[in-house]
């Protein structure tokens, strides 16, 4: 806790995040308007072994069976699955990993804390805008 003018205020809790490599296991157009797309861990670990994720879109290189790196914000999990609210994906260019942002349709606006999370993963001169 700190205090801003004599009144203490709770910190903001901290959001969960899970990186690692990951397996495209699924990419289904589940509605008209939404996208489901599930990852598994290459290396299960026993916690977020399974990602979802449930977009409006999705980048045209996410396709069943791709191997990628990842980070992800933890919306929901229930033993090794979880629901995402965000996640950067790193797909493989001539020029490096170029990192690209996903945003859940199932977190709230005030559930993304978009800046902190961009700013702790690479300096903004790394992202490219696709």
């Amino acid at each position: 806790m700190w205090a801003l003018g004599g009144v203490a205020l709770a910190e903001e809790a901290t959001p969960l995040r899970v990186g690692g490599d990951y397996l495209v296991t699924a990419v289904d157009h589940s509605s008209e308007r939404e996208f489901h797309v599930e990852f598994k861990a290459v290396t299960p670990s026993g916690k977020f072994d399974i990602l979802n994720l449930h977009s409006d879109h999705v980048h045209i290189a996410v396709k069943k069976g791709e191997k990628l790196r990842l980070s992800a914000e933890i919306l929901s999990s229930k033993g090794a699955v979880a629901e995402v609210a965000q996640m950067v994906i790193f797909l493989p260019s001539n020029l490096g990993p170029t990192p690209v942002w996903l945003l859940s349709n199932r977190a709230s606006n005030h559930e993304l804390r978009a800046v902190k999370y961009l700013e702790m993963h690479s300096p903004q001169t790394d992202y490219v805008i696709m």
